[in-house]
């Protein structure tokens, strides 16, 4: 009678089940959909080597060797092969020869450009002939990405059934299954080629099945079919081996459970259900380890992801590991493209905020059932063992599944460079758990919290997940926005007009801030125009320069960022991009360095010509200037203390002069002055030496701030400027003492500038620095 009212009460829910399960999947098919339209091929993590070892599989090869790379699948050959079996299926009718032709690879991709910045994230250049309708390679990516989604289903339906199973209602269930299928970056992984979604979906598949058991006890074949789905696990990903011992667990667990009861099937846990349980992942997983063995004597394949670049040369401590630990917090929500393309930071600290409080929530309470449990006294716990009700139970086998990948994961990344939060996708459905757990705890406690920290973490989740194809993905790996001249000329603050071989037009050029201190990046805005069709891919440079051409910052990338090469320009129309070059701590400082940018050949280093606007030649194109001063303000120290003050906002602090000098020798005189506020106009700095009662000064040196490198209009409030000039002492002067003095004075006119001392003006505003002796030479 209990069985046949079960029945009915699963026949009278089963319609409101099957509504909301199919509009979750519903709503993660359509986001899958949106972001496999939107993310260009092989613009995903490793999807390149994925695609190229499904290809192999779907070519008749056979599954691909670890020693050498003719698959193309490099570090993927060492994968488990379900999943790409899987898609090989699906796409290996679709002819892929033009593949070669779109692997048009961007020479700046791996620029560190900050996460929400579309700098040369993109590692090919795509072109037209990846839009709608699809042909030939690109087809078979897209469909081929389309195995993601199927496993993405299995994962979302199989969360379902284990939300289900933990907590016996709907509502747990959908809210399950909805952490799974409103992932921004689980929706991501699963509208690409990417086995991931294998090891997600099949990890799901064996937690259901671990509740199903604790649930319902073990019956006849159970093991068998447990073992099974376990070895399936272990063919999808290297990482599942993990499961086995969590399926020995849940057996264990339920035979304790379950113990007793009267029923048709057997809940004993004996030597053959062991048997049973190791047979079924034998038989489906164990012969690919065994192959591995017997052909490389590497049963997991690890040795391939060693050879990489970025396997580590020794294993990493614990400690050593900490600065990678926000990349993976940062990926396991959000990180598209090849995980470099992200949100602004304030995403993930909410995300991690709301879902921290969730998972409090489920640690207290799983503890204090745990606890209360031991507490029981020994006479009310029936006679032998026994153990709390089978959600705690599942709830628990969740969390040490869960921290059984998380130290998985912290292994691997002690081998190899891989802060990679998808690695710990195959525990999404105890994520799932946990979470559920925790809102159910939450709204049970404090309904208005519960639901504001339900709500918030699922709708920011959602939100990004809806976000993310256009706001993110496309603007990100899309071409720049091509404008009209005009339109440029009305976005443009500051024209350049500079051509490049009649070519290319650099029509407007904006570098922000216009002062950096050394060690931080600027921002080179620069608007181009094609002039005429171009037959050659050019690179753009910036270069900070410095005296003596010396380059103190630099970039070098594609146009657009590396999504606009040259030969893509369009004549008559143009476009506009930022490059942030990052200025080096060892510059010097303060002065005004010169910017200049240009087109070279990437194959030989020559650079197009340049002309100006009137046809003159310009080498270097210098295009704009940039102050950079130091990190920490300059304290002089000068030998000869001053008290001068030149015009209405320069005072001259002080000098340095030595004692003594011989004829013909060069003697350099320091300078120190302070600027009181920015000045508009470029005065011009000079030291002299006179005799007194001549007319003219015997030795001289005239020159705007700093050798012309730091002239009075790039000074700012309270720049403290150290300006050496260096004095020739004429072979015809006769040895004695001779008084030398400093000033400014107007280029345009010669007009000295106003100088004051403590007691007044100074004659002809020459302000005295002292007297220098001039001995013969030796």
């Amino acid at each position: 009678a209990r069985q046949a009212m079960n029945t009915m009460d699963r026949v009278v829910r089963w319609p409101g089940i099957a509504r909301d399960l199919l509009l979750t999947l519903v709503a993660f098919t359509i986001l899958t959909a949106l972001y496999n339209l939107f993310t260009p091929i092989f613009e995903a993590p490793d999807e390149v080597w994925h695609y190229a070892h499904l290809r192999w599989l779907a070519e008749g090869h056979g599954l691909p060797s670890l020693i050498d790379d003719r698959s193309g699948a490099y570090q993927e050959a060492a994968q488990p092969p379900l999943y790409y079996a899987s898609a090989a299926l699906l796409s290996y009718t679709i002819p892929d020869d033009d593949l070669p032709s779109l692997m048009w690879h961007n020479p700046g991709f791996g620029f560190q450009a900050p996460g929400t910045v579309a700098d040369n994230k993109n590692m090919l250049i795509h072109t037209t002939r990846e839009r709608w309708p699809w042909r030939g390679a690109v087809l078979a990516v897209h469909v081929a990405r389309l195995t993601s989604w199927l496993y993405g289903l299995i994962a979302v339906s199989a969360a379902w059934g284990l939300g289900m199973e933990t907590f016996g209602d709907r509502h747990g269930a959908r809210l399950t299954a909805a952490w799974l299928a409103f992932h921004p970056q689980f929706v991501f992984i699963s509208s690409v080629i990417n086995n991931d979604t294998a090891a997600t979906a099949l990890a799901t598949v064996v937690l259901w099945r671990c509740a199903r058991t604790l649930r319902r006890g073990i019956r006849r074949y159970d093991s068998l079919l447990l073992g099974m789905a376990v070895g399936l696990a272990t063919l999808a990903k290297t990482s599942l081996l993990a499961l086995i011992p969590t399926g020995l667990g849940a057996i264990a667990l339920a035979h304790v459970l379950h113990r007793g009861k009267h029923t048709s099937f057997t809940n004993r846990f004996s030597l053959s259900s062991l048997a049973s349980y190791l047979l079924g992942v034998a038989i489906i997983g164990g012969w690919w380890y065994a192959r591995n063995w017997m052909l490389y004597q590497d049963p997991l394949g690890l040795s391939t992801h060693l050879r990489t670049p970025w396997g580590r040369p020794a294993t990493l401590s614990l400690p050593d590991l900490i600065p990678e630990i926000p990349l993976v917090l940062r990926s396991f929500w959000a990180a598209y493209g090849w995980g470099h393309v992200t949100w602004p930071p304030i995403y993930y600290i909410l995300l991690w905020t709301l879902a921290l409080c969730l998972i409090a929530a489920a640690l207290w309470t799983l503890g204090r059932n745990w606890y209360t449990w031991l507490k029981r006294p020994q006479e009310k716990r029936g006679t032998g063992f026994s153990l709390p009700e089978p959600s705690v139970l599942i709830a628990t086998l969740s969390l040490f599944w869960a921290a059984a990948i998380v130290a998985a994961l912290v292994h691997w990344m002690q081998q190899v460079e891989a802060p990679h939060g998808r690695l710990l996708f195959p525990a999404l459905g105890s994520w799932g758990i946990v979470l559920t757990w925790g809102a159910l705890e939450l709204r049970h406690r404090s309904p208005r919290l519960g639901i504001f920290i339900t709500r918030g973490l699922l709708g920011l989740m959602a939100t990004l997940s809806i976000l993310a194809p256009g706001a993110r993905i496309a603007s990100t790996f899309s071409m720049p926005r091509l404008l009209s001249p005009s339109e440029i000329t009305t976005r443009c603050e500051t024209p350049v007009n500079l051509h490049y071989d009649e070519l290319a037009q650099l029509s407007c050029l904006k570098i922000e801030p216009q002062r950096v201190r050394v060690g931080e990046k600027v921002a080179v805005s620069a608007c181009w125009i094609a002039l005429a069709p171009i037959e050659r891919d050019y690179t753009v440079f910036v270069h900070i320069l410095g005296p003596d051409m010396m380059r103190v910052g630099e970039r070098h990338t594609y146009p657009g960022l590396g999504r606009y090469p040259t030969t893509l320009w369009s004549p008559g129309l143009g476009f506009c991009e930022t490059y942030r070059v990052q200025i080096s701590t060892w510059a010097e400082a303060p002065l005004r360095y010169q910017v200049e940018i240009g087109l070279f050949e990437p194959e030989t280093g020559a650079r197009l010509p340049v002309t100006d606007a009137l046809g003159h030649s310009m080498a270097p194109p210098v295009a704009g200037h940039l102050v950079i001063t130091p990190l920490e303000p300059f304290e002089p120290r000068p030998s000869r203390l001053l008290a001068a003050h030149l015009g209405e906002g320069i005072e001259l602090l002080g000098a340095d002069i030595p004692s003594g000098a011989q004829i013909g020798d060069r003697v350099p005189i320091t300078l120190y002055w302070k600027a009181k506020h920015t000045l508009a106009h470029d005065y011009v700095a000079f030291v002299h030496l006179w005799r007194p009662g001549d007319n003219a000064p015997l030795a001289q040196h005239d020159s705007q701030p700093r050798a012309g490198w730091y002239p009075v209009s790039a000074w700012g409030p309270n720049d403290v400027i150290s300006d050496t000039h260096i004095l020739e002492i004429p072979s015809a002067m006769t040895p004695g003492t001779y008084p030398l003095w400093a000033g400014l004075y107007d280029p345009v006119d010669g007009t000295r500038l106003a100088a004051y001392g403590p007691d007044g003006r100074y004659t002809d505003d020459l302000v005295p620095l002292g007297t220098i002796e001039v001995q013969s030479p030796p």
